[in-house]
């Protein structure tokens, strides 16, 4: 789940995210726990070390200033450094977003990863499923409400529910048609049997205004 925060960068350098950092360090009293990591890449996970965001931030403007002071090692150019408090603060809220939370938990809360290729294996996985969507699946609304641990929301698992899904009338059309019509109910965030009554009815408004036109007055 925090992997995929912040397009999967690393907050900190914009790099390919492959770690998680506690960005209250535990050694500073921060918690392990979900709210507190944020995406990094080991290179900035190693060098931030025991400190804050913030903490590393003013190190790094220090160390510009007073270069010989031993502040931090490597500090960033000020021009990379200076957007990472609002990173690591969108991230969070991102990570926080309990719609968001509820599908991981949902499609990958029973993962289990022993080692770094397990959990890279399922990140691949996710990321691979993510890019399948045109949209974040966790945005689209609830088909129904339910205390089931499951997920349904309308443009992901929830497509079996006859409201977000009717697969008989579209199994008609050949198949590039099939996957236009899909696309475009996608594109509008409906269900496919949302998007094929709204055709309908625009059909038969539109037939009874041909009808009206063509009976003699």
């Amino acid at each position: 789940m925090v992997l995929t925060a912040h397009q999967g960068l690393c907050v900190y350098c914009g790099k390919i995210a492959t770690t998680l950092d506690h960005e209250e360090p535990v050694a500073d009293n921060g918690a392990d726990i979900w709210w507190n990591f944020v995406p990094a890449c080991a290179s900035c996970n190693r060098r931030k070390g025991k400190r804050t965001a913030s903490r590393w931030v003013a190190d790094m403007d220090l160390s510009h200033t007073f270069p010989k002071a031993g502040f931090t090692t490597k500090p960033m150019r000020p021009e990379v450094y200076a957007g990472i408090r609002k990173r690591v603060a969108g991230a969070q809220r991102e990570i926080a977003d309990i719609d968001r939370r509820d599908w991981f938990r949902h499609h990958y809360g029973r993962e289990k990863h022993r080692t770094k290729a397990d959990l890279s294996g399922v990140l691949e996985r996710c990321e691979a499923e993510l890019r399948g969507y045109p949209h974040k699946p966790w945005t689209t609304p609830k088909v129904r409400d339910t205390k089931a641990d499951t997920c349904v929301r309308r443009m992901c698992c929830a497509w079996t529910h006859p409201d977000a899904w009717i697969s008989g009338p579209t199994m008609i059309l050949a198949q590039e048609d099939r996957e236009a019509f899909r696309r475009e109910a996608y594109r509008r965030k409906l269900g496919e049997g949302e998007l094929l009554e709204e055709l309908v009815k625009r059909y038969l408004a539109d037939r009874g205004r041909d009808l009206d036109r063509s009976e003699p007055e």
